[in-house]
């Protein structure tokens, strides 16, 4: 059994309303949809887009500025995944909880349902500036093969093993990089969890720039990534955007040959996996 599955990078894009924002969307949307993707994953807050509306605003007023489209974002999600038959792993965007406001991600299924989980590990940006309420605990999507981790969230191996541990065999990860350092610690720490766990990670990047903060740049490939061994291939890569250019990465990941790699292959990290074997003496 298979699933089609795209990652998108989105490059933004100036917008001189919150049409252009959505429309953005539909745009990403379709190109998925004609490449046959049942699964589109968008990259960390896509949202800052709509900072373009409002140029003077300070770094710290962001998220409660962004927060005004949570509800149109969500709709919008079920709407398109709906009339589209995609189930859309909505990057991420701000939304108000108890506590305040947390980066969320909002995943839309097309029989209706909305799953979200806000992002529980934050940056010192996230947590210093932007002041966010951290979330707690993951959630499996409806599809049970799939969870989401946000960007810094992949960079803790527990976060991927209890995902891993409640069946999910794909992984999504919508990120958002501003250099080559913090790009290669989301995707190394994406690899990892790929090769501890035999399962597929999904990382989609944001790319593009504001020319200030909070994006005064950007840098990510958006990718489709394996375990490290046979039957995959060498590089571990199925498919990969161009570095910061907008596009889409597409391929087909197999389950059962995420099975047989568990059961036959040189290494069997996942069936090796038991915790008493790491005493420190």
């Amino acid at each position: 059994m298979s699933l089609r599955v795209a990652a998108a990078a989105w490059k933004l894009r100036l917008a001189r309303s919150d049409g252009d924002y959505f429309g953005h969307l539909y745009d990403t949307v379709s190109a998925a949809h004609d490449l046959d993707a049942e699964v589109l994953v968008l990259p960390e807050l896509t949202v800052l887009e709509l900072l373009s509306l409002a140029p003077d605003l300070e770094e710290r007023d962001v998220p409660a500025f962004l927060v005004q489209f949570a509800d149109s974002f969500e709709e919008w999600l079920l709407r398109i995944s709906a009339s589209s038959g995609l189930t859309l792993v909505g990057g991420s965007h701000f939304r108000r909880v108890k506590g305040g406001i947390a980066n969320a991600c909002a995943v839309a299924t097309p029989d209706g349902r909305l799953i979200v989980n806000n992002k529980n590990k934050l940056t010192a940006y996230e947590r210093d500036v932007w002041r966010l309420a951290p979330g707690r605990g993951l959630s499996r999507l409806q599809d049970e093969r799939l969870g989401v981790l946000i960007c810094y969230d992949c960079e803790f191996p527990e976060a991927g093993r209890r995902l891993v541990d409640a069946g999910v065999q794909t992984i999504c990860v919508p990120a958002f990089t501003e250099d080559v350092r913090a790009f290669q610690r989301v995707r190394w720490a994406a690899h990892s969890r790929a090769v501890e766990n035999q399962v597929y990670v999904v990382h989609a990047s944001l790319v593009g720039e504001l020319g200030r903060e909070p994006v005064p740049s950007t840098f990510g490939t958006s990718a489709i990534l394996t375990p490290s061994h046979e039957p995959f291939p060498l590089n571990a890569v199925l498919d990969e955007t161009r570095v910061n250019e907008e596009g889409l990465a597409v391929a087909d990941v197999d389950f059962e040959m995420l099975t047989a790699s568990r059961e036959d292959g040189e290494v069997r990290n996942w069936d090796d996996r038991v915790d008493d074997n790491w005493t420190v003496a």
